[in-house]
């Protein structure tokens, strides 16, 4: 422990605490003695606060399973944790194509392969935290040095070295090295599994996309419900909470668990107004234990995840407090009306695992917005028009007549935030439309209801933005207008056998920017006169009603669009 610095944040107080468990952080404002350092960051000063100093400070240290800090704060206070990826026993496998080798991983611990389940890492060197299978031998290619890492705002970096011991041959006599940078996505999505992006002489990089990279307030509540607007999802488990008294039970092999989550109702067996899931021993009734208090509620959504916590429970004779876990799957159609509940799977150091089928459980994401409208027969789809990854950056539209100085950029997401790179990386991380100037920047509105149709066109309005003065909020309105394709058939599906063959060749249909135009930016028309109110207006293909087209002889040719698609080449 004492060979890292520990940080540990009051948010209420404004302070962040520096700790080095017997020994001294070492920073200039607390001297070079100070075990615990307090920065105070409304004021910018530091004080020591141990017991050298006149002040005392008490830590309780638990029995934990983590090597290296595996969290960080980011400077806005909001701590990342990627705690919940640790895995007890085995590694993760990293997706890699060389079929001659597997790289397994753990995040901020060692890999313990003698609790898993698989004889596959039972020959890992103890102690690694990356373990290089290659042949029938194993090698240590990396362990925890450092803790975890906030690099920016979406990414986190967790460094292993080997640098002891011989260098395997295939190293080229450089020392083994795995670096995995953890990236919180842009939307909300399925988990996915780390991945190999490079690796040379030993040194490996790792990329992995999982929502525990974010800050836990994006992830968690301390209640049994997600909002839309906190959390991207909205989600809601009270229907759960038992009545009058009663508690699901759960068979739990030598126990039997009593459970009554989301609600104010005790569970009886236990007598304590705070138990949540309360423990039986089948062989001796009397024998009760508290496996998790209401105050002690966490309700996570991560990685296509859904799981309720319940900790602080009574203390085991290992000295862990007991603590349930319950993971929710969503099943429409689950028994006692839809409501299911929860069964036991199992237990490691007093933690102990339910599943539960229910329809509460299936999750509406904000994303699953309709991003269209529907007028009669004729449906409209905008979700082309949706920008998810750097790669595709942002629509933007620039404020016309104005000097360089003066300058105001505007950049728009369709049925999602503004994704926060270029220019519009201040932006605010909830904001659909964003204004930037020399200022800063500014949320012009959220994404918060579906397209409309209006007057022959679509209309997508944008809501709670910013702040604008006399308890109102920025509203952003964007009229999209079907522009259609303008070429010809002749023009868009060339009939001669050289341009047949080069279509064919490149896989692909040549079409211009007018036939389909699905690059126009959007157009600013009108601001209010005290900035609380915005107007766009975009000609774009995708504002027209989606059509069915036939063809022949392989060839399909949509007129309103402009668009060619050819399969003479495939056949």
């Amino acid at each position: 422990l004492s060979s890292y610095t520990w940080e540990a944040v009051d948010s209420k107080n404004n302070a962040v605490y520096k700790i080095n468990v017997c020994g001294n952080v070492d920073l200039p404002g607390c001297g070079p003695t100070s075990a615990v350092c307090m920065c105070d960051l409304k004021t910018k000063t530091f004080r020591s606060v141990d017991s050298q100093h006149k002040t005392q400070t008490s830590i309780t240290f638990l029995c934990g399973k983590t090597l290296v800090p595996c969290y960080a704060f980011d400077d806005k206070l909001k701590k990342h944790d990627l705690n919940p990826l640790i895995k007890l026993s085995g590694g993760y496998l990293v997706d890699d194509s060389d079929p001659d080798t597997s790289l397994f991983i753990n995040v901020c611990r060692d890999i313990d392969s003698l609790r898993d389940p698989s004889t596959q890492l039972r020959v890992c060197p103890a102690g690694t935290a990356a373990c290089l299978l290659k042949g029938d031998q194993a090698f240590d290619v990396g362990r925890p040095k450092e803790g975890l890492k906030l690099v920016s705002k979406d990414r986190l970096v967790l460094n292993y070295v080997k640098e002891e011991a011989e260098k395997p041959d295939f190293c080229n006599g450089h020392s083994p090295a795995v670096t995995i940078t953890f990236v919180c996505p842009t939307e909300r999505r399925e988990g996915t599994i780390p991945k190999l992006t490079a690796k040379s002489n030993c040194r490996y990089e790792v990329e992995w996309i999982t929502e525990y990279a974010c800050h836990r307030d994006y992830l968690e509540s301390e209640t049994c419900s997600l909002s839309s607007e906190q959390h991207d999802i909205t989600i809601d488990l009270s229907p759960l909470a038992q009545q009058g008294g009663s508690s699901y039970v759960s068979d739990g092999r030598e126990y039997t668990f009593f459970i009554n989550v989301c609600g104010d109702t005790k569970v009886p067996q236990c007598n304590n107004k705070d138990a949540v899931v309360c423990q039986m021993k089948k062989a001796d009734s009397t024998q009760v234990k508290i496996a998790g208090r209401h105050q002690n509620q966490t309700l996570r959504y991560s990685d296509g995840d859904l799981t309720l916590i319940y900790s602080g429970g009574d203390e085991c004779s290992s000295g862990f407090q007991r603590m349930s876990v319950i993971n929710f799957e969503c099943n429409k159609t689950a028994g006692k009306d839809g409501r299911g509940e929860p069964v036991f799977t199992g237990e490691v150091d007093c933690t102990y695992f339910f599943t539960w089928d229910t329809k509460y459980a299936c999750v509406k994401e904000k994303e699953d917005l309709l991003c269209g409208a529907s007028d009669g027969k004729r449906r409209y789809d905008l979700s082309v028009l949706a920008r998810h990854s750097e790669s595709e950056k942002n629509w933007e539209a620039v404020g016309g007549g104005q000097a360089e100085s003066e300058k105001k950029y505007f950049f728009i997401n369709v049925c999602h935030r503004v994704l926060q790179e270029g220019k519009a990386r201040s932006c605010p991380e909830d904001a659909a439309v964003c204004a930037v100037d020399k200022n800063g920047s500014k949320n012009l509105g959220k994404f918060v209801s579906s397209p409309t149709k209006e007057k022959g066109h679509i209309q997508l309005s944008y809501s709670d933005g910013d702040d604008c003065g006399s308890d109102k909020k920025i509203t952003t309105n964007i009229t999209l207008v079907c522009r259609p394709g303008t070429v010809t058939e002749e023009e868009a599906c060339p009939r001669s056998p050289s341009s047949l063959q080069w279509a064919g060749m490149e896989g692909a249909v040549l079409s211009t920017t007018d036939s389909s135009d699905l690059e126009s930016a959007p157009v600013l028309r009108t601001t209010g006169p005290d900035g609380c109110f915005y107007e766009f207006e975009w000609h774009t293909a995708a504002a027209c009603v989606l059509s069915k087209t036939e063809g022949e002889n392989c060839t399909v040719f949509d007129a309103q669009a402009g668009v060619c698609l050819s399969s003479a080449s495939v056949v």
